[in-house]
């Protein structure tokens, strides 16, 4: 996951600047994702787990709020097949925010033991999620840029 958004961080670097905001938040909700799920003997400290969920939140709101409003712009100004694959993947979009939201409900001010103990599984979903999302909103975005070059490079 760590190569894939490293290949298109830079395809996508300074394209935007909320872009590169977004991106670099990506960047490190993944690093502290993969922080807190690797080689686990012991379960994490409620507060570094609450601070995980903190920014968990923080990222899809982020994407909501900044980028995915700018990429859903640039399609209502789109024709045909390329708004109906935006609204496709901002549906699936909209269901991982549920899945994250989820997460953090149950995770962000744990203090149970046996709910605990549901991480590992939790944290594999969440993964995955995370895994598909990225790469559904790098098709947002590159489909964004290529409207955006379409639409400057057309004859007037």
């Amino acid at each position: 996951m760590l190569r894939k958004m490293a290949q298109s961080k830079a395809k996508l670097a300074g394209k935007h600047h909320a872009l590169d905001t977004f991106m670099d938040a990506r960047q490190a909700l993944l690093v502290e994702y993969i922080r807190l799920s690797t080689n686990r003997k012991v379960l994490p400290d409620p507060k570094e787990l609450t601070d995980f969920c903190s920014q968990l939140v923080d990222y899809v709101s982020a994407a909501h709020f900044e980028i995915y409003d700018y990429v859903m712009a640039a399609y209502e100004a789109a024709r045909g097949n390329g708004r109906t694959l935006a609204e496709r993947i901002y549906l699936r979009l909209k269901k991982s925010s549920v899945l994250a939201l989820d997460f953090h409900d149950k995770y962000a001010q744990v203090d149970n033991d046996e709910v605990l103990l549901e991480l590992d599984q939790d944290l594999s979903m969440l993964g995955e999620m995370l895994e598909e999302r990225f790469s559904l909103e790098d098709r947002l975005v590159f489909a964004v840029s290529l409207l955006n070059h379409l639409s400057i490079n057309e004859p007037a």
